[in-house]
């Protein structure tokens, strides 16, 4: 089994022209989300999120302030084959790493991407924060001869 948890963004547009003084206008629009997930699930796993949900992981994966929102949607167990997302979205994947919770995202270059053509893969790695936070922020991409780090990647 593996967890699902799909978010919703929005933005404040009315918080644009805002200068801080007084109240802030409101004109929310939404704009789409993310799917995480989190895969092999143990049964000792699924007990704890039917009894307790997620607290947690709510708390890394959401945000909110006058500008930007992003909050939990939905929650589900699927099956480890479920489809999560369309074709054209990739999930953030969350494993647990003994202490803390890890995040990654890789996305190939494909029909519904935008890379240059040599890029084979966009990897992004991070540490999850409450209020959706990210430390330890890593960024690769995948090229012919290998993964390459952001910095490292020369403009084409």
């Amino acid at each position: 089994m593996k967890l699902v948890i799909q978010t919703q963004i929005r933005e404040n547009y009315g918080a644009h022209d805002w200068d801080g003084e007084g109240e802030c206008p409101q004109r929310w629009k939404f704009k789409g989300g993310t799917t995480y997930v989190v895969n092999n699930l143990s049964s000792n796993n699924i007990n704890r999120y039917n009894e307790m949900g997620i607290p947690k992981l709510s708390k890394l994966v959401e945000e909110s302030n006058e500008y930007f929102q992003e909050y939990v949607l939905q929650h589900s167990l699927e099956e480890d084959d479920a489809k999560v997302c369309d074709d054209w979205e990739t999930p953030t994947e969350l494993v647990w790493g003994g202490d803390r919770w890890l995040a990654s995202k890789t996305v190939e270059n494909n029909e519904y991407n935008w890379m240059r053509k040599d890029i084979l893969k966009k990897r992004e790695e991070w540490i999850p924060q409450e209020g959706n936070e990210r430390a330890h922020y890593k960024l690769q991409y995948l090229l012919p001869e290998g993964w390459v780090n952001h910095e490292e990647l020369e403009v084409a």
